[in-house]
């Protein structure tokens, strides 16, 4: 896929996002994801996602309805967020599945990576790959850096309670902590739940 073809799927979901700082680095960011992210189902075993997030293109759609449902909750705003932090969740979730199968489309996996929220924070963390000396210098930088880790602490954690498993014994996920990763879980539990159904996400 092009990077404007990347950059259109989410154009909804970026319209969320108020602050351009926050914009234009989910949207570098977005342009890193792996192609296959593009075409997979939300799950490949059917069976822990809704019938909208399953077939090619399930995990967009997953996507998509995690970000409007923080979208919805953003009126009431239970946390009390500020728009950017609520901008730091927006990104968060359009990215938090963005490594489901591997960390590449040369490493793609048959199954879901359990340490996928991992590989996608970490993918977040360290894109701009600034050395220590160059964020010491430099505030535009800085300023960036600062961004990509509250982005990647969200995503880490967005498995919420779901964080060992019997097939992964070696891995433990962190746990949600603070009220962005709690808010970045629950939007992506809800956006999983066979309950609901989303039909407008496009």
């Amino acid at each position: 896929m092009t990077n404007e073809e990347k950059l259109n799927v989410f154009k909804r979901e970026l319209s969320f996002i108020k602050n351009q700082d926050i914009r234009d680095i989910t949207e570098e960011l977005i342009k890193d994801v792996p192609d296959y992210f593009f075409e997979i189902p939300a799950s490949s075993t059917g069976k822990y996602h809704p019938n909208y997030a399953l077939g090619k293109g399930g995990l967009v759609r997953h996507t998509k309805a995690a970000a409007l449902f923080a979208n919805i909750l953003s009126t009431p705003n239970p946390f009390n967020f500020t728009s950017d932090e609520l901008d730091i969740c927006y990104a968060a979730l359009i990215l938090h599945d963005s490594r489901k199968s591997g960390i590449s489309d040369e490493a793609k996996s048959q199954y879901s990576r359990f340490d996928h929220p991992l590989l996608a924070a970490n993918a977040v963390k360290n894109y701009f790959n600034f050395t220590e000396e160059f964020l010491s210098v430099d505030e535009q930088a800085k300023q960036i850096q600062m961004i990509c880790n509250n982005i990647s602490n969200a995503i880490s954690s967005h498995m919420g309670q779901w964080n060992t498993s019997s097939y992964n014994p070696d891995i433990i996920l962190p746990l949600p902590e603070t009220n962005i990763q709690k808010f970045v879980h629950m939007c992506d539990y809800l956006a999983s739940r066979k309950e609901l159904d989303i039909t407008n996400l496009c």
